[in-house]
């Protein structure tokens, strides 16, 4: 008779697997950089790594053997800087952009949505590129007038790809009372035409505030939710860092009935924004209430988020030396510093002494100069704590700044999809308003070299394929990964000059591949748990096909996900 052994049970005194994946390459990212044959899970955990012999004492009758067949087993991966649900509202109820290149596709867009919502009360969409637009456009973003010939009956809302600017028509400035004499917001432009002073039809930053945006029911962003998860399955990713505000809840909302039926597979912590035109203590007992609230081991918030700048194509990072004249903001341009110094001081101070790490948004090198010497402030005033405060976007960053993040024990959250000259995009745009300091942007090499904490993300939907693997790519090559996405042809030369952005600043393939994992995992107190692949920890994994720490560089993008396992669950397998 044949004794069937359930995993679990002990055979000669080893525990049999529910999971066994053996012959290929399972990369830790533990301490060693270890790289082994085979890892075994038990339950939600993983259960053993090491070598394809020793694996067999731990595979049973009921075990499922996943032969790997030379292919690359890494860790779930982390998006350290992420905005749920990305494009799937944006797919299912809105108007998207991103498919366009040219100014009149975004039109068409417009137009083909009306024709198949009639009856629609309000048009919302994303996507339009300042990479595409000349002239004055260029400084102050696309007039009004080209939506008003679409519609002035109905408000038209169009945000665009880096999240910073709204593009509006006649209609959405009139229902929601801007005017020529409506006070600009603390922080915000609201752009008006140079001779006649008339509103041209764009408002950024905090004055995007002043315009309404769609609401939807929790039932809509839970369908939404699990679409986004969806992908992020596909994309090899199990954990997050989503940013909401005090306004913007119900992303967590969604998340948590998620959680409550069974449904969320991935780990979520979230991060609330913090504004300098209300109190900060009135503001920090609200995310105090949050957070407890939300505090399941799968669903937590722990941060707390500052913009202290916004976005060189707006003009409005905060920088050390002038804009070039072609920012249109005249000779004399430095962009604005959204917080009074000494308020940001005090209020990175209460944010870590209520147990909060700190997240800020700072893409100018006078900004994250300025924010260095808050977090410096704050790490005298507020009690000696494991914080792990972060700065994220770090577009330009003064070569003195670089070692105080060490110093300070700040991690770098970078974005690596950006960190080429995008075409259609960086001589357009970033050389046009930075002249040669834009040979200079994202030290990316500089922070790894200088042994500073780096975590890896997208700010999906700002990036709009949140895919890790691209931006792996690009971290070690700092070149073009994917010419059709950007309607040119591939590179075939890591060296190609058309794109290369200062290769002093490439990442290796390693660390890399830390910086979506191990690195994540740590920037979100989570590394514990999860972030690399050793026995007890959660068996959150992802196969490749093909092991990219060894291919040819340019060759990373195209690696496809194979399978993503959370908690010991197989979220995502492709068959193709």
């Amino acid at each position: 008779m044949d004794i069937y052994i359930k995993a679990g049970e002990k055979v000669a005194g080893n525990l049999i697997a529910d999971i066994v994946l053996k012959n290929g390459f399972v990369y830790t990212a533990d301490a060693g950089d270890s790289v082994h044959e085979a890892t075994a899970i038990l339950g939600d955990r993983i259960l053993f790594v090491g070598s394809n012999d020793a694996v067999q004492r731990y595979i049973g009758p009921a075990t499922k053997l996943i032969d790997l067949g030379g292919k690359l087993v890494i860790p779930g991966m982390i998006d350290s800087h992420i905005h749920p649900p990305g494009l799937s509202l944006l797919e299912l109820y809105e108007v998207k952009l991103f498919d366009s290149s040219t100014f009149e596709g975004y039109l068409d867009a417009v137009r083909e949505f009306l024709l198949q919502n009639p009856d629609t009360k309000l048009v919302y969409g994303r996507g339009w590129s300042w990479g595409i637009l000349q002239g004055e456009e260029l400084n102050r973003g696309p007039r009004k007038e080209y939506l008003d010939g679409i519609s002035t009956a109905i408000p038209i809302v169009l945000r665009a790809n880096d999240g910073h600017t709204l593009w509006v028509n006649s209609k959405a400035l009139e229902v929601n009372c801007v005017t020529v004499e409506t006070d600009v917001p603390h922080g915000g432009v609201i752009e008006r035409d140079p001779i006649s002073g008339e509103l041209w039809g764009t408002l950024k930053e905090a004055a995007m505030g002043l315009i309404a945006l769609p609401e939807y029911s929790i039932e809509q962003y839970v369908a939404a939710m699990l679409n986004f998860q969806h992908k992020m399955h596909r994309y090899g990713i199990t954990g997050i860092l989503t940013m909401g505000s005090l306004t913007f809840k119900n992303i967590f909302a969604a998340c948590e009935a998620m959680r409550q039926q069974g449904k969320l597979r991935l780990r979520v912590r979230g991060a609330v924004s913090i504004t300098p035109n209300e109190d900060v203590k009135a503001q920090l007992a609200a995310i105090a209430e949050l957070r407890e609230q939300y505090a399941a081991p799968q669903l937590k918030l722990i941060t707390a988020k500052f913009f202290t700048d916004g976005v060189v194509e707006g003009g409005t990072s905060h920088l050390l030396a002038p804009y070039t004249s072609a920012c249109g903001k005249g000779d004399n341009h430095y962009g604005e510093f959204l917080w009074d110094e000494e308020k940001l001081q005090q209020a990175f101070t209460l944010a870590n002494t209520d147990g909060l790490q700190i997240h800020v948004h700072s893409t100018g090198d006078a900004s994250t100069k300025k924010v260095l010497d808050a977090l410096e402030y704050a790490g005298t005033a507020a009690p000696v704590g494991d914080y792990r405060n972060t700065i994220t976007h770090l577009q330009l960053v003064d070569n003195q700044d670089i070692h105080r993040f060490k110093d300070l024990k700040v991690i770098a959250s970078v974005q690596p999809y950006w960190q080429f000259k995008g075409p259609k995009w960086w001589r357009q745009v970033d050389y046009q308003f930075l002249g040669e300091r834009a040979e200079r942007q994202f030290p990316l090499g500089s922070f790894f070299k200088s042994g500073i904490t780096v975590a890896s993300s997208s700010d999906y939907p700002a990036t709009v394929e949140a895919y890790p693997l691209r931006a792996i790519e690009i971290g070690v090559t700092r070149n073009l990964d994917n010419g059709p996405l950007f309607g040119v042809e591939d590179i075939t030369d890591i060296d190609d000059e058309r794109y290369l952005l200062n290769k002093n600043e490439r990442a290796t393939v390693t660390g890399m591949v830390k910086s979506f994992t191990i690195n994540g995992a740590y920037m979100l107190f989570m590394e514990n748990e999860t972030g690399s692949i050793e026995p007890g920890k959660l068996a959150d994994l992802v196969v490749l096909d093909q092991n990219i720490l060894a291919i040819n560089p340019l060759d990373i993008d195209k690696t496809k996900v194979m399978l993503t396992i959370f908690g010991g669950e197989v979220v995502y397998e492709n068959k193709n």
